[in-house]
């Protein structure tokens, strides 16, 4: 199922809202569970692989860490 664009600009505004109300210190925090509870939500390691990598894509990599997977 894919969000019309309006739901989707709609649920972000909120989420940054929310965010904005609880303090910058937070977002990381919030942002973390978020990520987590949909991970649970979608139910496909696959797709959440997918996922990750595109959202991680074009960031540098500022420290080396070695990944167990």
């Amino acid at each position: 199922m894919t969000l019309a664009p309006q739901e989707l600009d709609d649920l972000y505004t909120d989420l940054c809202y929310r965010m904005a109300r609880a303090g910058e210190a937070a977002a990381p925090q919030i942002l973390a569970r978020l990520a987590l509870l949909l991970m649970h939500e979608v139910g496909d390691a696959a797709r959440l692989r997918v996922a990750i990598a595109e959202a991680t894509e074009g960031f540098p990599e500022v420290v080396k860490v070695e990944s167990p997977l």
